[in-house]
């Protein structure tokens, strides 16, 4: 799996340069390269995460392995502060069954630009790299797919898989949490707010309730 991530990820190489060369006044974190555990793999369900952007991230587009190196030691969060966003990310690990800091992180945005979303001209560069999911998908091949990156990011995710279906789950606002639908998606692949805004609009609960019982639902 290594072996592939990092074979895609050369094959892109330039293309991280070029969008980096683009922008050389403004601080842009990435790559933002997966290199997933072995312990990834050997779960029942392997969890794949996929979030907006980092919020401060290596810059090194030339040294492909630093950023694996980092993606490497940072172990999906082990050791960052609890944030709405790791802290949703171990209950469903939990809930699934299985262990700590084994799901794969990516991210729909490979770059950051000062620590934060990119918008504008940054916008647009950044988000020529965005059909590398399609290839990060393919290669990890998770039984769940979560997209933790809101309605905001919608339209950037209908541009990577043109046709794909939001499908309502009975109770809530597709804005909030929808099912998607695609022939390279997983059948378990849902999008809902970032985290953040999950908990602050008191919908957190709600969340993880529908996925501590997901396994006996019918398909959606």
């Amino acid at each position: 799996m290594k072996a592939e991530l990092l074979q895609l990820y050369e094959s892109r190489q330039k293309d991280f340069i070029d969008v980096a060369a683009q922008f050389p006044n403004a601080l842009l974190g990435g790559p933002f390269l997966m290199s997933p555990s072995a312990i990834y793999s050997q779960q029942k369900f392997p969890l794949l995460i996929i979030g907006q952007e980092t919020n401060g991230w290596l810059d090194s587009p030339k040294n492909l392995q630093n950023m694996l190196t980092s993606y490497e030691k940072f172990n999906v969060g082990e050791t960052y502060r609890s944030s709405p966003f790791w802290s949703i990310t171990r209950k469903l690990e939990s809930i699934l069954g299985n262990e700590r800091y084994s799901c794969a992180w990516t991210n729909l945005s490979k770059f950051d630009v000062n620590n934060k979303r990119a918008t504008g001209t940054y916008e647009k560069a950044i988000s020529t790299l965005d059909n590398l999911l399609i290839d990060e998908i393919k290669i990890v091949t998770p039984s769940i797919c979560r997209f933790l990156t809101g309605p905001a990011f919608d339209e950037r995710v209908k541009r990577i898989f043109p046709s794909i279906e939001f499908v309502p789950i009975q109770g809530w606002n597709s804005s909030q949490f929808c099912k998607l639908k695609h022939p390279y998606l997983p059948e378990h692949t849902y999008r809902s707010y970032h985290p953040k805004s999950l908990r602050l609009r008191k919908l957190e609960s709600n969340f993880i309730n529908f996925f501590s019982t997901w396994q006996s639902r019918p398909v959606l």
